[in-house]
């Protein structure tokens, strides 16, 4: 690795943005990005990945592209959390998400982490932008929910911290995010931007409490555009204000890792900033390296303004050492296990460790374990039953489409002696009324609502269906328990918290009669039902 005193302007720049870019293919836009200004960071999305061997093969010519005009290993990051937000969703192990995690054992949490680990590193990946520490404290969230471990902070930290400590024991770089704690607004910062009004006490004790927790052993923090009075009374998001990030994380909480932004083309920083004037805002602020994930134009934009700020000591230089000298130091800590693990291999020397059947087991094994019945009776697959199940979707910027593997679609494929039939999320009145009269043929009926705390439509259907069923009425949530909320009355009701190929399997194992509902509920729900 380059000593940071013998490195240019460029290369120092590089070092401090994430970029990533369209396609499949190592585009020329990418790689007029590296050789022009040096850039020593990718982060990779759905949009870039087709298949396990095309995504090793890309990321091979990456690093080996990058090294050859820089002379420094890149950091290769993709948002890998499990669950809800997955981007590698075929070939590797598709890992449970967080609140999935938390009905199972804080051993399992590190073992996900772990292999998680070992097959993004065969992949050539050596940073994941995970876990969220946020906690889920707000139930009308609609971009944290169940990408949060729970509503209790301890055990958000507890688990965190063993999912981190899986995941850095393989040399990949873990992020807790999003400081101080996205957990408890209603609003997605992917489109505005909003603020926490909690008191500094509040936020001790609670939204601060897991990443506390793992400042010694977490390599990366990554901090949220929101904004928070109670540290920064000018209207400044958390990830622009030197009073959150140099005084709250740096100094008085002493985290020596690094500190990285959200993306700063989303709207809460965009719209109120722009893109490059954000960046440059954080880097001065003191965040080690920000990120421009999506847009060409925006990323040569800031560029030419961070080189601009450099030059006119805009940005202060002794600052920016300081920056690379933590960067620097995880890249030669990865570069160690990278070399090992990735750099010489084909795809055939990797191939078993991503795709797994050992790892793919255990992550199943913790879905199906997942399965909670909250209240009331399971049901009686002896019964002629109706499901009503909704279809794959995803609700934030933050999610991809996860599959066209659906509930509707198993049942029919493994031939489950249910009938079925198929909603979206928004369901309309005429739908919700040709159920209803659908239901008064069957002895029970089953409705899979996904997020229906927000798509109260699903919960109209619901409170329709209970006119006329009552007992014989089973709800399971697929997403957020909180969907219980809009039908409290419901006599009974039973959650998996992600709808994943993984959970479908599950839903099809328990409509045969082959696991039971013995997962445990790691939120309260008790306080409003």
């Amino acid at each position: 690795m380059k000593d940071i005193f013998k490195m240019t302007k460029e290369e120092k720049i590089g070092q401090l943005v994430w970029v990533g870019f369209q396609g499949y293919e190592f585009n020329d836009e990418l790689k007029y990005l590296i050789d022009k200004y040096k850039v020593g960071n990718i982060i990779l999305f759905t949009r870039n990945i087709k298949d396990i061997k095309q995504l090793f093969e890309l990321n091979r010519k990456i690093h080996e592209y990058v090294i050859e005009k820089t002379g420094i290993m890149p950091f290769i990051s993709i948002d890998q959390e499990g669950g809800m937000v997955t981007r590698i969703m075929d070939g590797a192990t598709f890992c449970p998400g967080n609140m999935t995690l938390a009905t199972s054992t804080t051993d399992n949490a590190y073992q996900i982490g772990k292999i998680m680990g070992e097959e993004l590193r065969a992949l050539g990946i050596n940073f994941n932008l995970a876990p969220s520490l946020d906690v889920n404290n707000n139930p009308n969230n609609p971009v944290i929910g169940v990408r949060s471990y729970s509503d209790k902070p301890e055990v958000v930290g507890e688990y965190g911290l063993n999912y981190i400590k899986g995941l850095q024991s393989t040399g990949v770089i873990a992020t807790a995010k999003h400081f101080p704690g996205h957990g408890d607004t209603n609003v997605d910062s992917h489109k505005a931007l909003a603020a926490v009004m909690h008191s500094q006490e509040r936020l001790e004790n609670v939204e601060l409490l897991p990443f506390k927790k793992v400042l010694g052993e977490t390599e990366a923090i990554m901090t949220a555009h929101l904004l928070f009075p109670a540290y920064e009374t000018e209207n400044v998001p958390a990830t622009l204000s030197r009073k959150v990030i140099t005084n709250l994380l740096r100094e008085r909480l002493g985290y020596e890792g690094i500190i990285t932004s959200d993306c700063m083309e989303m709207k809460a920083i965009a719209d109120n900033y722009t893109t490059p004037k954000g960046c440059l805002m954080g880097l001065q602020a003191g965040l080690d390296q920000v990120m421009v994930s999506a847009t060409y134009e925006k990323q040569l934009k800031t560029f030419e303004l961070l080189t601009e700020a450099y030059d006119n000591n805009l940005l202060d230089k002794n600052e920016v050492d300081q920056k690379l000298v933590r960067i620097m130091k995880a890249k030669e800590k990865s570069y160690a296990l990278m070399k090992e693990y990735f750099y010489g291999k084909e795809f055939s020397d990797v191939v078993d460790i991503i795709d797994n059947k050992e790892h793919k087991a255990l992550a199943s094994k913790i879905v199906d374990e997942s399965l909670t019945l909250v209240k009331g009776n399971n049901l009686d697959i002896a019964k002629k039953t109706l499901v009503i199940a909704t279809e794959p979707f995803a609700t934030t910027i933050a999610e991809d489409e996860l599959s066209n593997r659906s509930i509707g679609s198993v049942i029919k494929e493994q031939k489950i002696n249910v009938d079925v039939e198929r909603i979206k999320v928004s369901i309309d009145e005429e739908k919700i009324k040709e159920l209803v009269n659908k239901s008064k043929n069957y002895e029970q009926v089953l409705v899979c609502t996904y997020n229906a705390n927000m798509f109260t439509q699903q919960a109209d259907l619901v409170n329709e269906l209970y006119l006329g069923l009552e007992d014989k009425l089973f709800v399971l949530s697929t997403r957020s328990p909180y969907d219980l909320f809009k039908f409290k009355q419901i006599k009974n009701y039973l959650c998996l918290y992600e709808y994943t190929p993984n959970s479908v399997n599950t839903l099809a194992k328990y409509l045969k009669g082959e696991i039971n509902a013995i997962g445990k509920l790691p939120i309260s729900l008790s306080r409003q039902c």
